[in-house]
């Protein structure tokens, strides 16, 4: 999977830098999280083992690559999003310059690439992944990574970090302050959105976090999902709910790591998912 200047390659078939290029589950029970997951989306598992990076596992659908699941030195549950660069040391150090602070060095994962997780200005945690040549990434798809949101309050500081570093353009949506939507395109492509927090709605235990959407299967649809992850000792944050990209829900595994699920069969005017993540963790 290559890392390529845009407009010198189709995004589809290669990467932009600042596209989302891997996830990762960082959980506090990676096996009840492994059996929530595989019972939810049919996930299968490949465990790697490297010298630098340690023990992870890899999460397949369909025998693609979908995720890695690693086990939390914290408390808390969460999921990680990473975006592309070709030049994994020169973009940290540009973030850095921009009020970013590393909290992963860097370190190269055999079969994956190098990688570096950094807190950025905005109070959210990312990573960013130099993917090796024939590394592959499914997305699109049902049981796989449909869209992405950092959820902040400090909106502005996220829009301008972001779009210094990888050149996004944006449309805003929204009031500033209310229900303020953000979305990040790499030319014609959209790749994020940032959505500024609701001022009243934050309590002393709220984190400024991504909000990870996994594809839903038209055929079992959002609400069966919801069901099944009930079953599957998960819990809903926010109930099945119409949007423009999708019927979304907001859920949280049973290991506490929050994450949505959307059925984009179902998209249709219906304004954006800004106004319906709870925040509380």
């Amino acid at each position: 999977m290559a890392v390529v200047t845009p407009g010198s390659s189709p995004p589809q078939w290669d990467l932009y830098p600042g596209m989302p290029c891997w996830i990762e589950l960082i959980t506090t029970d990676a096996e009840r999280a492994c059996e929530f997951y595989a019972g939810l989306f049919g996930w299968e598992y490949r465990l790697h083992r490297d010298p630098e990076a340690g023990e992870h596992l890899i999460a397949l659908h369909d025998g693609f690559p979908v995720a890695s699941i690693r086990a939390a030195s914290g408390e808390h549950s969460v999921w990680r999003l990473y975006l592309a660069t070709g030049d994994s040391a020169a973009t940290a150090e540009e973030a850095t310059r921009l009020g970013a602070a590393i909290t992963v060095p860097r370190n190269h994962v055999s079969g994956l690439g190098t990688k570096v997780v950094l807190m950025g200005p905005s109070d959210a945690e990312f990573g960013l992944l130099e993917p090796e040549e024939g590394w592959q990434f499914d997305v699109g798809l049902p049981g796989t990574l449909m869209w992405a949101e950092l959820v902040t309050i400090k909106a502005q500081t996220a829009d301008v970090f972001f779009q210094e570093l990888f050149g996004y353009d944006h449309e805003q949506f929204g009031t500033e302050g209310r229900s303020d939507y953000s979305v990040w395109y790499l030319g014609e492509e959209s790749v994020l959105a940032r959505v500024s927090m609701i001022r009243e709605f934050i309590s002393a235990h709220t984190r400024p976090h991504w909000l990870l959407y996994l594809g839903v299967d038209r055929a079992r649809g959002t609400d069966e999902v919801v069901r099944e992850a009930i079953g599957l000792g998960g819990r809903v944050r926010v109930d099945p709910y119409d949007s423009s990209i999708g019927r979304v829900a907001v859920l949280r595994d049973p290991t506490g790591a929050r994450f949505a699920v959307v059925d984009p069969s179902q998209a249709g005017n219906f304004g954006t998912a800004a106004n319906f993540d709870p925040y509380d963790d």
